[in-house]
């Protein structure tokens, strides 16, 4: 898994191995099924989930961005698309997805 960001995107690639992964699933639009498979790049890089509540938005998009060593979000991108699908259904169809600030 890759993410590739600049001020307006975050684009997050996925592997073919990562992508046989996903056609694996049974539950490929569940919001936990989306925090286990994208919990290596959290983990393993600066980007972490961020709440709505912490940026003032009013969606329930899921959201990831990069904080300062006090806690505050500095940047975040949203999945504007999740209310008509997961973004492990563009990374199984394109092997990418693309978050928005």
């Amino acid at each position: 898994m890759y993410s590739e960001t600049t001020k307006k995107r975050l684009v997050i690639t996925v592997d073919d191995g990562e992508r046989a992964e996903l056609s694996a699933l049974d539950d490929i639009q569940s919001d936990v099924a989306m925090w286990d498979f994208l919990e290596p790049l959290v983990c393993n890089s600066d980007l972490d989930w961020i709440s709505p509540a912490e940026t003032g938005d009013l969606t329930d998009a899921p959201m990831l961005g990069r904080r300062n060593e006090s806690g505050e979000v500095m940047e975040r991108w949203a999945f504007m698309d999740y209310q008509v699908r997961s973004p492990l259904e563009d990374f199984l169809s394109s092997g990418r997805a693309v978050f928005v600030a």
